[in-house]
């Protein structure tokens, strides 16, 4: 063989491994790849499934926890604000009283018979005002028929001058606020 031959098998042989380089090249690319893929498809362990599942539900309690704090702090914040509206809902009302208690105690310390019956209807006057200004009406019970929704029946009678089930006598005034019974007629009925 000559040389010259000798040098072109040698010049194919590299060219053969260098090819066969190329090819291993890919293959390894090719294997990374496959390595890649075969990891995105491989299922997740046992394990590893119970360890996300443990951190979602830790995700979820720790959630409901707040909410349950949150709605402790409104469920105490809202009975507080009710318990300061309730403490003084009353104070207009009882401002105006004050006027009437203090006309009260202005006409005791009269002497004369005269001006204490004078003060005292002053301050019956101011009081009925109050009351009425605050949606405050009396039942009406003269020559009315006994209802059970306005009236309580304390006594019966039969009496010829009334109607059955007719009112005889009020023994204690009942009272609507604002058209809502607050106290009931205590009442005298005829029944025959």
């Amino acid at each position: 063989m000559t040389e010259e031959e000798k040098t072109n098998i040698k010049d194919q042989n590299d060219e053969v491994k260098e090819e066969t380089n190329e090819n291993k090249e890919v293959t390894d690319e090719q294997i990374d790849e496959t390595d890649e893929k075969s990891d995105e498809n491989k299922e997740p362990t046992q394990e590893e499934v119970i360890e996300q599942l443990e951190q979602k539900v830790q995700e979820y309690k720790d959630k409901m926890q707040r909410s349950q704090a949150d709605f402790e702090n409104f469920k105490k914040r809202s009975i507080k604000e009710k318990q300061e509206f309730v403490k003084y809902a009353n104070e207009g009302l009882i401002l105006k009283v004050l006027e009437a208690y203090e006309d009260l105690e202005r006409a005791l310390q009269v002497e004369e018979d005269k001006d204490l019956r004078e003060g005292v209807e002053l301050i019956y006057k101011k009081m009925d005002k109050i009351l009425k200004d605050e949606g405050v009406e009396e039942i009406e019970t003269e020559h009315q028929k006994f209802d059970p929704y306005k009236h309580e029946a304390l006594l019966t009678e039969n009496n010829d001058d009334y109607e059955n089930n007719e009112i005889i006598q009020d023994l204690q005034k009942g009272y609507t606020l604002n058209s809502k019974v607050i106290r009931y007629s205590k009442v005298k009925v005829c029944k025959k």
